[in-house]
């Protein structure tokens, strides 16, 4: 299954709305994609939730990133997260063997930012069900990037 299709197959359950999707039901796991198996450095997979909750809850947050990493099939090596007074928002990341999860949170505006960059044979879109589950946003915008494709056109030219 090719990213293009997997992310169609994730979305499924989604309304489109220009390049928003808004979720009716959270989406099952997806099957690691081939695409991924260690011939790319990586997808990056942007994620914009309007309308979210759970957004100064730490404990949480670091909850629905461990459970995340598992689903992507990631290798956690650390995480880190700071809130900003009680009640405020939340920044953090976790850092992965095959790249990084961050997060960055607005409580006050119901919305949180993702960056989700994997590599290897991990599928960052396998991280998105569990994130979309935990932060139950009404709105979803977003954005992927194949991070690779000059690399091999570069070789072949050196």
């Amino acid at each position: 299954m090719g990213s293009a299709g997997g992310l169609k197959e994730l979305l499924s359950t989604h309304r489109k709305f220009a390049n928003c999707y808004l979720p009716e039901v959270p989406a099952g796991k997806r099957e690691p994609s081939p695409v991924t198996a260690g011939e790319l450095p990586g997808r990056h997979v942007i994620a914009d939730f309007s309308g979210a909750a759970n957004l100064d809850d730490v404990v949480h947050i670091e909850a629905a990133f461990t459970r995340a990493i598992a689903a992507a099939g990631a290798t956690l090596l650390s995480m880190s997260f700071h809130v900003f007074s009680p009640g405020g928002g939340v920044t953090g990341t976790a850092s992965l063997a095959e790249s990084h999860i961050s997060i960055h949170t607005w409580p006050e505006n119901a919305y949180a930012a993702l960056d989700i960059f994997m590599c290897g044979v991990c599928d960052p879109l396998n991280a998105l069900p569990v994130l979309i589950e935990a932060f139950t946003p009404a709105l979803i915008e977003l954005r992927q990037i194949v991070r690779d494709t000059a690399i091999d056109t570069l070789a072949e030219g050196q």
